[in-house]
């Protein structure tokens, strides 16, 4: 940060600034500030090039630092009000053995256990501007907690059962938990090798793809709870123990994450770069993008437009592959952890995660998300935040979170491709298939044969309505139909508003790949075979416009268009070309390309209004969106049903003695500037525009903006 930083401090919150900030920038911090301590939506508009990236992330950044500052005073003061209680020591067995384990360990390996303290009170995750009275009474916190995990791995080190030292790492021993955030919906990982294990009853179940077999443990070197005397029903675990303060303490505990969205992933770095310059590059934080970005592996990566499916086939272990990028995983989540331990950790943006992932040969796509558990601040492009797919697939939870949404000028077209889906009937015979597969094979058959019969409905009103179809265009026909005519539509098919979360279940458990069944008396995990991720997206897509359709009884039905397309392709089949055989010759046979003609019908739920997918984000605590370029306020509000309360439109920067606005005629060579469709088409007009940039760009240092009529031009 440079020498000239300036600090504000704007509603009770201290801001350090790189730079002294323009008022423009003072006025975005202070409705900024205002709308996150009120809960309060804000509208900010400000002129482009006046700092508005600057301005969010300082203001934003600094209201989450006071609000950790504030918890971390108030546990402190709790702690030392708080009076120890104690309790008579327990004579069972295996306590007795414990004490008698740690004594020992206490004189023969206290140098081993005493070397891990740094490392145990590293794991609190330092903020970025503590004070010197803060941050020693953190490291006393962690010195606390460090004593008490060195206690626990003393307990254990002369067991019979013991605690892998590589499992006692954060995210080794919470795989299965990043298992589930991965994969639970619609992407788990099946590896004939891995095992997961699981303590029930003191035994130690051992599942695998392949076999279950059960093993059996003296209870007195375990580390679970004893279940031989009454002590284990007054205490807890750590972990139950913390959920349980967590409950306690409620909203004042709760620090709401913040997340940032841009329009593209180019914007992302734009941001990084700014929040580099701030006193808060230290911050820990994470970019969402898609794998288009971020995979590494040789195959998937040079694939076209499937790399979704591609990945969750190596993960799902299909054809005796799998990903050995994925299974490295926490090589890139404890590098940033290490750093951010060190207070080495510095803004990075989705290039430098990639090129580290290569270097670790570790997944940098699921590395993000797991870095999103632990982020104060989450970069993505805005259609993740808005559409309700990607937020499901990400585990992306806006409940009382902080929602920025900068360029915001075109979010409303965002917002309604969020609700809108197209589904072709090839992909609807192709799912009725897949389905048809599963019922006669009698895999969960309840649950896929309504399914099925949503499938068939949809692809029968398809071929019926084909004669209804009005030629719009060469070779392209079409058919619109209202959200409420839609409804009744529906109605016939028996999908309405009672039925529809009936077949919301039947979707959900068809996507669960695993099911307790009783086997032998005992309830054990199965393995149970599910529809393809081509299927899935079909299914998971038509729900979520039925959702729309049925929400809040109809009320967002008259905001839909159905549309029945009907439009020509051509599909090239290769053939062996006969001619190119010859006795004499010894050149291969070429392929000849075929190209056929084929009918392409194509449905579209097509949304018209914006405010549906808002809708969604009724419980996000503050959204911010800016741009500059949002007048009128009151109808782009009304547009989005928003109560936006907080509502700024900031001055430009420049003065208005730097302002000149004329219209220009003529290029520097004499001809006509006129950018009709006719003009702009020819040379001369196009040698004219460029000769007049240059003759600018030769008069004006630092460089111009030029806008264009379109992007053709």
């Amino acid at each position: 940060m440079s020498s000239d930083a300036s600090e504000y401090t704007i509603g009770g919150v201290k801001i350090m600034f790189p730079c002294k900030a323009y008022p423009s920038q003072l006025a975005m911090m202070n409705a900024i500030v205002k709308g996150l301590n009120n809960r309060q939506h804000c509208l900010l508009e400000s002129p482009t090039g006046s700092g508005k990236s600057l301005a969010l992330l300082c203001s934003a950044l600094s209201w989450q630092q006071s609000l950790y500052e504030k918890s971390l005073l108030t546990s402190s003061c709790e702690k030392e009000d708080r009076k120890p209680e104690t309790s008579p020591p327990c004579g069972c067995t295996c306590h007795s053995q414990s004490r008698s384990n740690e004594a020992a360990t206490s004189v023969n390996g206290g140098a081993s256990c005493s070397s891990n303290n740094y490392e145990s009170g590293s794991s609190i995750k330092p903020r970025s501007l503590l004070t010197n009275t803060e941050y020693k009474e953190n490291e006393t916190l962690a010195s606390k907690l460090s004593a008490k995990k060195r206690s626990s791995l003393c307990d254990n080190e002369n067991g019979d059962f013991q605690v892998d030292r590589k499992r006692i790492r954060p995210l080794e021993t919470e795989q299965q938990v990043r298992k589930r955030h991965c994969f639970a919906k619609g992407v788990q990982l099946v590896d004939a090798l891995e095992v997961y294990h699981q303590r029930k009853n003191g035994e130690l179940i051992v599942h695998s793809e392949k076999s279950v077999k059960t093993t059996t443990f003296s209870p007195k070197t375990s580390s679970g709870p004893c279940t031989e005397c009454s002590c284990s029903s007054g205490k807890a675990t750590d972990k139950d123990t913390g959920n349980t303060k967590k409950k306690e303490n409620g909203a004042r505990s709760f620090i709401p994450k913040i997340f940032f969205g841009t329009r593209t992933h180019k914007q992302i770095s734009q941001i990084t770069r700014e929040l580099k310059r701030t006193a808060y590059s230290s911050v820990p934080m994470t970019i969402l993008s898609s794998r288009d970005y971020t995979c590494i592996h040789p195959v998937v990566s040079s694939s076209g437009s499937n790399r979704n499916e591609m990945c969750v086939e190596l993960l799902e272990g299909k054809h005796g592959k799998s990903c050995l990028y994925y299974h490295g995983v926490h090589k890139l989540s404890e590098h940033h952890a290490l750093q951010s331990a060190h207070r080495m950790y510095q803004a990075w943006d989705i290039e430098d995660l990639v090129s580290l992932g290569k270097k670790l040969r570790a997944c940098a796509y699921f590395a993000a998300r797991e870095l999103m558990v632990g982020a104060d601040i989450v970069f993505c492009p805005y259609n993740y935040l808005l559409d309700s797919q990607i937020r499901e697939s990400m585990e992306i939870n806006l409940k009382g979170q902080v929602v920025i949404l900068d360029e915001a000028h075109n979010i409303e077209d965002c917002a309604r491709e969020s609700v809108s889906y197209s589904v072709t009937e090839s992909q609807l015979r192709a799912a009725r298939e897949e389905l048809d597969l599963m019922v006669n094979n009698n895999i969960r058959r309840k649950d896929h044969e309504p399914l099925r019969a949503v499938c068939c409905s949809l692809i029968n009103w398809l071929q019926e309505s084909s004669s209804l179809l009005v030629e719009t265009g060469y070779e392209t026909s079409c058919k619109v139909w209202s959200g409420k005519e839609m409804l009744t539509i529906l109605h016939k098919m028996g999908i309405t508003g009672i039925t529809f979360p009936i077949l919301q279940k039947h979707l959900a458990t068809v996507l669960e790949k695993e099911e307790k069944m009783s086997v032998l008396g005992r309830e054990e995990l199965i393995v149970i075979p599910v529809v393809s991720p081509a299927t899935q997206i079909v299914l998971k897509g038509l729900f979520m416009v039925l959702l729309c359709l049925f929400k809040d009884n109809s009320r967002y039905a008259d905001d839909y268009r159905v549309a029945l397309q009907q439009t020509y392709t051509w599909v090239n089949e290769n053939q062996v070309d006969v001619s190119d055989t010859n006795a004499f010759s010894m050149r291969p046979k070429r392929k000849r390309s075929l190209r056929q003609k084929t009918v392409v019908h194509m449905l579209n739920f097509w949304c018209l209004n914006p405010a549906v997918a808002f809708s969604d984000l009724s419980d996000v605590r503050t959204i911010v969106l800016t741009s500059g370029t949002l007048s009128p306020m009151d109808s782009f509000s009304s547009e989005l049903g928003v109560k936006f309360s907080i509502q700024l439109e900031a001055n430009h920067v420049i003065r208005n003695s730097q302002v000149w606005v004329g219209t220009v005629g003529a290029g520097p060579n004499g001809r006509k500037l006129c950018a009709t469709f006719q003009h702009t088409e020819t040379f001369e007009f196009q040698d004219e525009v460029g000769a007049l940039l240059l003759s600018v760009c030769q008069t004006v240092g630092q460089g111009i903006l030029c806008f264009l009529p379109s992007y053709k031009v």
